[in-house]
């Protein structure tokens, strides 16, 4: 399985409080052939970002791409895809920690399922005591639950006909938008990250509406019930990054 290469994107911006932390998380993953690549979109103060990037200069699979200017979450992700080798693909959030067997577990689920898109689940962080009471408790599962992908796609659909529901929708398990793992043949193809507030079924979200084109178009998404992805509530700084 280690012959994949897969491409982590790290959008960011203006969580530098919290990016190496973030990309730590990422550099200490079981799963090593890794293609880390960091995008500033602009945050107002790169100078510390660069700082950051900097001590981890050590390890030559982490890169950085900086804009001058603010474009948007959904216009770094699909910058940094495009410019990467990776056969998979995935992001993480500036803000947020991945426990050290997520990339393992998810690209196991995904490969095992022959699937070509996968979510995991996440526990929720309202603040540091959490975040920290979730790192002492993140054995690897022995084993992985998994929903495959025609109860997905039957969740995902009858989902986006329930009123009042504006995201991804798999029933009683919430998953991390944000931790979609995809082959990045499905890019190529067209399935590109979408600026929010265009009128898309999920209006906020452009995690969210990916995951939803992926899963109705391709029909092809599996699950990883297991959460090992730690997102932190209450640090959003940009409106795009809902």
């Amino acid at each position: 399985m280690n012959f994949l290469k897969v491409c982590v994107v790290i959008a960011n911006y203006n969580h530098s409080k919290f990016l190496d932390v973030s990309i730590e998380s990422i550099i200490k993953q079981s799963y090593n052939n890794l293609d880390i690549v960091v995008v500033d979109d602009g945050s107002h103060d790169q100078q510390e970002v660069d700082k950051i990037i900097q001590n981890f200069s050590d390890d030559k699979r982490l890169r950085c791409i900086k804009f001058k200017q603010n474009t948007g979450k959904w216009n770094a992700l699909n910058h940094a895809i495009s410019t990467t080798d990776a056969v998979v693909c995935t992001s993480h959030d500036a803000d947020d920690i991945s426990l050290d067997w997520r990339i393992e577990a998810q690209l196991t689920t995904l490969l095992q399922t022959k699937t070509i898109h996968n979510l995991c689940g996440f526990h929720s962080c309202w603040n540091e005591k959490e975040v920290e009471e979730k790192l002492k408790n993140k054995e690897k599962p022995q084993s992985y639950r998994v929903l495959n992908s025609e109860d997905v796609t039957k969740l995902v659909l009858t989902g986006f006909d329930k009123p009042g529901i504006n995201h991804y929708f798999t029933g009683s398990f919430e998953t991390a938008g944000v931790s979609s793992m995809f082959y990045k043949r499905i890019w190529d193809l067209g399935f590109r990250y979408n600026p929010p507030n265009q009128g898309l079924r999920t209006l906020l979200s452009e995690d969210s509406d990916f995951n939803f084109r992926v899963t109705a178009g391709l029909r092809s998404t599996s699950i990883l019930l297991e959460a090992p992805y730690l997102y932190r509530r209450n640090t959003s700084t940009n409106k795009e990054e809902i």
